[in-house]
């Protein structure tokens, strides 16, 4: 009697690679994974004089943005995971700005001048100036590191994820897609 219930009980647990495969199909359900934010102040200058202009016209914004970055779930499947024994391995999609938010609000103007024969700054003009200041946090992503933390934060979130699971060597590799 003994050795049967024993016997049972254990049948009855699941086993390592049906729960990983459980946690993998949670995963899938969530579109993004998001593993950092990144709070980025700039401040966006333009000076226009010109040689057949007389004065001229100098405009200085600060701004803050916020940025996202993570691994996108999207096309992740479960023939990404090779598990053999207590060892997984798991190929993730390279991590990419998930999001990036540059509210009208967080954007100041600190300084403008403008000589007495030239027009002002256009609301026009003013738009295109915050744009291309965005372009330009968006362009230099990849040198303020949130990619770089991104994957050490989402390693970090696997190998704990999956240790919980029960494995004893996991490997999380990042590939393009």
């Amino acid at each position: 009697m003994l050795v049967a219930s024993a016997i049972l009980f254990t049948g009855c647990g699941k086993s390592l690679e049906d729960r990983a495969k459980e946690k993998f199909s949670t995963m899938t359900e969530m579109a993004e994974i998001g593993t950092v934010e990144y709070t980025i102040s700039k401040i966006i200058k333009a000076s226009d004089s010109k040689f057949y202009t007389i004065g001229d016209r100098k405009i200085l914004f600060s701004c803050s943005a916020t940025m996202k970055a993570g691994v996108d779930m999207t096309n992740f499947s479960v023939d990404q995971v090779k598990i053999k024994d207590k060892e997984i391995t798991i190929n993730l999609p390279k991590p990419r700005v998930l999001s990036f938010n540059m509210p009208p609000e967080k954007a100041k103007l600190e300084y403008e001048k403008v000589g007495a024969l030239r027009f002002d700054f256009t609301a026009e003009d003013r738009n295109n100036l915050l744009r291309q200041g965005e372009e330009d946090i968006l362009a230099d992503a990849p040198n303020l590191g949130i990619l770089e933390d991104a994957e050490n934060n989402a390693r970090m979130f696997f190998e704990a994820l999956l240790s919980q699971v029960g494995f004893e060597k996991i490997n999380v590799v990042f590939n393009e897609e």
